[in-house]
């Protein structure tokens, strides 16, 4: 499993990703800093599994923290 965040256009998203079952989860933190909601969940099929985006955000685009 690796959880990290990233800073995108739209503000911070958080990123659950199961690496063995190709799952992702992506979640928005609220305004308390506390909390999350849930935007998405797939799994990773086809183009985007090959695409490995997922993977290339962990790498180049994740915060140093968790928010």
């Amino acid at each position: 499993m690796l959880h990290f965040s990233v800073a995108e256009p739209q503000g911070n998203r958080t990123y659950i990703y199961d690496t063995d079952e190709k799952y992702v989860i992506v979640l928005e933190p609220l305004r308390d800093g506390k909390s999350y909601y849930l935007l998405t969940a797939y799994p990773l099929e086809g183009k985007d599994l090959k695409r490995n985006k997922i993977m290339n955000k962990y790498y180049k685009h994740r915060l140093p923290d968790i928010l």
